[in-house]
């Protein structure tokens, strides 16, 4: 548990600078569909990353440290998008939610498959 909660900190670092780089290219006056598209594939390469990451803590059973760790992440997205955005759960926002879940059990999963020899 120690450590999902370092990694959540380490999401929330990830989800500050990614905002703090997304303002500053709508700023600059890239189009809005392209900064979405550029956080959706950073969110999605975060969850598959800090997936792996926890796939290779783990023991046996990656899918399910996956689906825990990722759970936690789209907790902490619901709770920002509650406080953010109008529309509560749409069905994008659901679609949205299971590709980055889907995401962090891959990562996961490949993870608790790369471990070294001597880790295992």
């Amino acid at each position: 548990m120690k450590y999902l909660l370092k990694t959540l900190g380490y999401y929330a670092i990830f989800i500050v600078l990614i905002t703090f780089i997304c303002s500053l290219l709508n700023l600059v006056g890239v189009n809005s569909t392209i900064t979405n598209l550029l956080l959706f594939i950073f969110n999605i390469l975060a969850f598959f990353i800090l997936g792996f990451k926890n796939g290779k803590k783990v023991t046996s059973k990656g899918y399910i440290a996956g689906l825990k760790m990722s759970g936690l992440f789209i907790l902490v997205l619901i709770i920002i998008n509650l406080f953010t955005a109008k529309k509560i759960l749409a069905l994008a926002t659901i679609i949205y939610y299971i590709v980055l879940i889907l995401a962090g059990v891959a990562g996961s999963m490949m993870g608790i498959n790369k471990k070294d020899a001597s880790e295992q």
